[in-house]
């Protein structure tokens, strides 16, 4: 399961706001598989229905106690005129 949310939300009482809350987040659930470098999750459930029943591909290094969880280049969904690329990373506490 994947949910990423900005820091910046605020609860949504119109339709506008609600609207904003859709835009700063997303959410993804679904069986997943390892292909080389790859980490290929076939949703089963999401946030954006448009995106149940694709494969959602994510890149991924794992370098000792480092994670790091890499989108493909894409347009940012936020400002579209400017190609972004999500990166998540996670140590392993010592």
């Amino acid at each position: 399961m994947v949910l990423v949310a900005s820091g910046q939300r605020e609860p949504g009482q119109t339709d506008e706001k609600q609207a904003v809350l859709f835009r700063t987040m997303l959410s993804y659930t679904g069986f997943y598989r390892f292909e080389e470098d790859k980490f290929i999750t076939t949703v089963d459930v999401s946030w954006n229905e448009s995106w149940t029943g694709t494969d959602q591909v994510r890149f991924y290094t794992l370098v000792g106690d480092r994670l790091d969880i890499m989108s493909a280049w894409m347009p940012n969904p936020i400002h579209p005129e400017r190609i972004a690329r999500g990166i998540l990373s996670w140590e392993r506490a010592k």
